[in-house]
């Protein structure tokens, strides 16, 4: 095999890992960080469960300004999507939501999180960190 050919096909096969990851800007292996604060202004305690189709976080109550997060690859062939249920006690009156926090293959923020996605629960809903403007933005309410 000529020099010129092989090159070419290390070239095409680094287009390929670079196109496959660009949800993560930069190396196919990188690493997303996923965290869900609990913000609720009358700090009251949160609930969630968290899932994927690969893991199940189970059952975490999250005093108030309290995390939890995890860190992943995606998936980039079949998808990564993760779940959360949540719900808290307001005024005597409960509040649920059961959310979609993170997926690579459907939008569902109005910028792509890059390597830390996260997520402030609040009593009206969910705010997301936009990266790029380092500015809180609501997205869901309950």
């Amino acid at each position: 095999m000529s020099p010129l050919i092989m090159m070419s096909n290390i070239l095409g096969f680094m287009l390929i890992i670079v196109a496959a990851s660009k949800p993560c800007y930069g190396l196919y292996l990188c690493r997303r960080h996923l965290y869900i604060r609990n913000d609720l202004e009358n700090h009251l305690p949160l609930k969630i469960n968290c899932w994927s189709n690969d893991n199940d976080f189970g059952l975490m109550i999250l005093n108030f300004t309290q995390e939890a997060s995890w860190s992943f690859k995606d998936n980039n062939i079949w998808g990564t999507k993760f779940e959360c249920d949540m719900e808290f006690q307001l005024e005597g009156q409960m509040k649920r939501g059961q959310v979609v926090v993170y997926n690579n293959k459907k939008k569902i923020r109005t910028r792509e999180c890059r390597k830390r996605c996260k997520w402030s629960v609040r009593e009206y809903g969910l705010y997301a960190f936009d990266e790029k403007d380092k500015k809180w933005d609501f997205k869901i309410p309950w």
